[in-house]
């Protein structure tokens, strides 16, 4: 009896391990999303606008699938969120504190609703360059799903 529960512990374990290593495994091949490469970004004033001037590090980001790890910056005043801003640094305490300037923001779009959280989260999703500058953003993550 003994022996059946050790091999069923053994085989448990082993069965855990494999699981948590395979779903680990996925997002560990995902690229991270280095925010020193999005601030590097160049600025031309045409037509009452600033536009982005995409340099080629940031030219190959877009399409892939990315990991972007940040802040949440709520755009609307709920609990749960399906669109929101990530910023590389913490939002201010102050209402008219912001996440700072816009090569250091992603726009998400998230598949589900997620809950608002103070603490750095981690998404993943599909990265894109945001070439219309009266968006007022010039990164974007579509089809975002939590990771934590």
């Amino acid at each position: 009896m003994k022996l059946l529960k050790l091999l069923l512990i053994t085989l448990l374990f082993i069965f855990i391990s494999n699981g948590v290593a395979t779903g680990n495994l996925n997002d560990s091949e995902v690229e991270v999303v280095n925010w020193d490469d999005l601030s590097s970004i160049e600025w031309n004033f045409e037509y009452g606008y600033y536009r982005a001037v995409f340099n080629e590090t940031q030219e190959a980001l877009e399409g892939k699938t990315l990991i972007v790890q940040g802040y949440m910056f709520p755009l609307e005043y709920t609990r749960r969120h399906q669109a929101f801003i990530v910023s590389s640094a913490p939002m201010g305490m102050c209402f008219f504190c912001g996440p700072g300037e816009a090569e250091g923001m992603v726009y998400v779009q998230t598949k589900d609703p997620i809950d608002y959280s103070r603490r750095p989260i981690k998404l993943k999703g599909t990265f894109g360059l945001v070439r219309d500058p009266s968006m007022g953003v010039i990164y974007e993550l579509k089809d975002a799903e939590l990771i934590r």
